[in-house]
């Protein structure tokens, strides 16, 4: 994708004397329109002052600004468990800036004090039926957590110079830890400050407290995705874990489930573990979105959740959230012709050829598990069968790694999935071309 030369400097200002300041755990989202639209988040140990300021320049300086306020005051969540008593997390600040211009590099900065951090840039997407669009670039991980894999992982995915990464679940595996979401973001901030990435959640993000029953609290908090309308949840008082395998809570909106248009691709990004019946938010929200798409304006299609609709593991087999999602929005990805489906939570890799309803079907999506990104609980245990079922193409728990999925013109995309063999080498382990089916005859 080219991009144009000019540089916009945004400049988010803080006025406290001392380090408190100090900008931490930097990331980015596109915001619905990943063209014109991206949100800025950080946190610090203080408030801070809430003046933000913009600068417009084309050599990145920092002689002028345009001064903007910020929509609302930093928050803070808090969480108690037996386990871990009770947490009070940082400052979390977050700026959504609009009427970008496409295919833009952006430079900004947060500075503290005195002080002034260096700049960090981001490119904004194309717009839809922009010429020259394409190829667009897009890491895929899922169950990434934060141990030296992981860091492999996130290393390797910035030596592919994409254009966004979608994470389909189990960003930090705090489990409860609250301490582990700041450590997390440590590791990923070199990339998440210059590089969109998209989250759903996974059954890591439940994280339950046993005093009061909330869930999602850090997930809903310390990430600012392109929200339909503000989250909805509600407390789970039956006994369960921190991060329940099989679970179905209310968690809606917010970033529960939300989209993001980046150039000719839309992400559909859901939430297995909040309800998904015909009857649910969920659904009616999905199947009015999937309604609406043009696929002259965004040709590609991409799902991502957590719980897996196709999985021969053995592990995760027949969970309750997963059999209620297959049931209902399966035949909405085969009716609307989604290209492709990817999830987690499975400690491995799997693809499926294109798959509808256990059959093979040229014209249904291809499923993907990508929940290999090198989490700390280990690789999935073994298959059901040694032998692999009829629609699935490729399956391995022996490795680390991530996917890169490559849209190359309206109708065609190159999927490479690449496995670590140390840091800073990876080589391809699958490859196929994707032939999107909503343009087949």
């Amino acid at each position: 994708m080219k991009l144009l030369a000019s540089a916009l400097l945004v400049s988010l200002a803080r006025h406290v004397a001392a380090e408190d300041c100090l900008p931490r755990h930097v990331h980015l989202a596109g915001g619905a329109d990943a063209s014109t639209e991206v949100t800025i988040s950080w946190s610090t140990t203080d408030p801070c002052a809430s003046e933000q300021t913009l600068d417009l320049s084309p050599h990145s300086d920092l002689e002028s600004y345009t001064t903007y306020s910020s929509s609302s005051d930093p928050i803070t969540y808090t969480t108690t468990t037996s386990k871990y008593g009770s947490y009070t997390s940082p400052y979390l600040h977050s700026i959504s800036i609009s009427d970008l211009s496409p295919s833009t590099t952006y430079t900004y900065t947060i500075p503290s004090v005195d002080s002034m951090n260096p700049t960090s840039s981001f490119a904004t997407a194309p717009s839809p039926n922009q010429p020259g669009a394409y190829p667009i670039k897009a890491a895929l991980v899922g169950d990434l957590g934060q141990t030296s894999d992981s860091a492999t992982t996130v290393k390797h995915i910035a030596e592919e110079g994409v254009d966004f990464i979608a994470h389909a679940g189990d960003m930090s595996y705090a489990d409860c830890d609250q301490s582990r979401w700041d450590s997390w973001f440590d590791m990923v901030q070199y990339l998440s400050a210059e590089t969109p990435w998209y989250v759903v959640a996974g059954n890591h993000e439940i994280e339950r407290s046993d005093v009061d029953g909330s869930i999602f609290a850090a997930y809903e908090a310390r990430f600012d995705m392109p929200a339909v309308s503000p989250a909805v949840t509600s407390p789970f008082m039956d006994d369960t874990s921190c991060t329940p395998s099989a679970f179905i809570g209310e968690y809606d909106f917010g970033n529960s489930f939300y989209t993001v248009t980046h150039g000719p691709v839309l992400l559909l990004m859901l939430n297995s573990y909040t309800d998904t019946s015909e009857d649910s938010a969920q659904y009616a929200w999905l199947s009015k979105t999937l309604e609406q798409v043009d696929r002259s304006v965004t040709p590609w299609v991409i799902a991502l959740f957590h719980s897996p609709f196709y999985n021969s593991f053995s592990d995760h087999q027949n969970e309750k959230q997963q059999i209620l999602m297959k049931s209902s929005m399966e035949s909405l990805f085969v009716e609307h012709k989604v290209n492709a489906c990817f999830s987690g939570h499975v400690h491995g890799y799997e693809r499926s050829y294109n798959v509808a309803y256990e059959e093979r079907d040229e014209a249904a999506p291809t499923y993907v598990i990508i929940g290999d990104g090198g989490n700390r609980e280990g690789h999935a245990s073994g298959f059901i069968n040694n032998d692999p079922p009829a629609w699935s193409a490729v399956r391995d728990n022996t490795i680390f790694g991530h996917a890169l999925m490559t849209f190359l013109n309206d109708t065609h995309a190159e999927f490479v999935w690449s496995k670590n063999v140390a840091e800073g080498v990876f080589e391809v382990a699958d490859s196929v071309t994707l032939v999107n089916q909503a343009f087949m005859p």
